[in-house]
This record gives structure tokens, C-alpha cells and sequence, in this order.
């Protein structure tokens, strides 16, 4: 009997669901594809019917809980918003943080994104998006710089650098920490100050020379 569209794309998402528990709770280097269609109960067949192999997974993975906050980045690094490039990336950042402190899913993909170690099979794979999330700070830190918005002493390359250690940084440690702190409140208040180092400074106005009477 011929499977429905619907059963098919079911197995496909509890394939999806077997992942991420197995990677979370395993880690990716420790997780074979036959784990993962035992976890899911499928074949092995019916797992290479949807992915090639694991790092296809872990795609299909990210693009299935991609945030609406790397969407807007892109769309703002690309000159499409009016708005001022470093407070979208505040606006995004602390949305962001309030997201992955409240939605256990957003939490998984994270500790999933920079899960594993150098030379591990699913490397290639978190590299290639760690490069995409920093090309696009760069153009966003570009556009800053163009704009006469970004501290002078401070590359765009830099920024997007900066940008990066502190996100993945902070939450790593909120994790490790047993999420001993508020990822949102405290998270928030650090990412104004970094970002507001950032920022050009205005230039003090020289003081006007008082007139005397001849």
C-alpha cells in the first residue's frame, strides 16, 4: 500500500525529533544514522529515502527553527531597512536571548550549533554556518561603518567578530551554568554596552568664544 504525502513527511519530522533528542542528549560524533532511525523508528532505508547523511540533517534541522531575528539581520544588512544597523542588531540580539531563554526547542539548536569538536563528522557543517551567521554581521557592520554610524578604532570585521564570541559565549555559559541567570535581562544589559562601545562618538562641540566690547 502506497504512503500517503503525509505519512511521508511525518517520517521525515520524527526523523527530525530523533536527531535532536539523540544529539542533545548523545552529541553529534556520538550519534550513527542507525541511532537515529531506531530512535525514530524507521529504516535505515527509509532515512537515506530523505538525507544523505548526518550533516544533512543537522541542515535540515537549523532551517526548520531558522529565527525571524537572522531573517531581519540579512534584510538590514542588505540596505533594505532605513533603520540604524546597530540598533537592529541590539533589537534582534535581545529578542533573541529572550527566545532562547523561554523555547526549549531554540535552546537544543543552540547547544546542537556549537556541540562537538574540531574533525568531528558534523564539523563541515557547523563551520559552514558559523560562516554564513558571520558574513552576514559583517555586511550589517559594513553598512554601520559606510554610514558614519561605527566607532572609528574598530574594524567591521572586528564588530562581526566581537558580535559573535559575546552571543555564543554568553549562552554557552548560561548553559553551563545551569541557567543560573537571566539570559534575557542580564544578556540584554551586556549587548547595549558592547554595542554602544561600537558606536561613534560625537564630537564634542567646540565652545564659542565669548565676544568682548572694544
Amino acid at each position: 500500500m502506497r504512503r500517503s504525502k503525509a505519512d511521508a513527511e511525518q517520517t521525515r519530522l520524527n526523523i527530525l525529533d530523533a536527531a535532536e533528542r539523540l544529539f542533545c542528549t548523545r552529541g553529534i560524533a556520538q550519534t550513527t544514522l542507525e541511532q537515529i532511525a531506531r530512535e525514530a523508528g524507521a529504516t535505515r532505508g527509509a532515512f537515506y529515502w530523505y538525507f544523505k547523511d548526518k550533516s544533512d540533517v543537522l541542515s535540515a534541522i537549523y532551517q526548520r527553527y531558522e529565527t525571524p531575528q537572522l531573517c531581519r539581520i540579512e534584510t538590514a544588512a542588505a540596505g533594505e531597512l532605513p533603520d540604524d544597523p546597530l540598533e537592529v542588531l541590539a533589537m534582534t540580539g535581545a529578542e533573541y536571548l529572550a527566545m532562547v531563554e523561554s523555547d526549549p526547542v531554540q535552546q537544543r539548536l543552540h547547544l546542537i550549533l556549537i556541540s562537538g569538536t574540531p574533525g568531528d563528522d558534523a564539523a563541515a557543517w557547523r563551520e559552514s554556518k558559523n560562516a554564513e551567521i558571520y558574513r552576514l554581521l559583517l555586511r550589517l557592520m559594513e553598512r554601520a561603518r559606510d554610514e558614519g554610524r561605527m566607532n572609528a578604532d574598530l574594524t567591521p570585521q572586528e564588530a562581526a567578530v566581537a558580535q559573535m564570541v559575546f552571543m555564543n559565549g554568553l549562552i554557552g555559559e548560561w548553559h553551563r551554568s545551569g541557567q543560573a541567570f537571566s539570559l534575557h535581562k542580564t544578556g540584554t544589559k551586556l549587548l547595549n554596552h558592547l554595542i554602544g562601545s561600537m558606536r561613534r562618538k560625537p564630537t564634542p562641540e567646540r565652545p564659542t568664544p565669548e565676544r568682548t566690547e572694544a
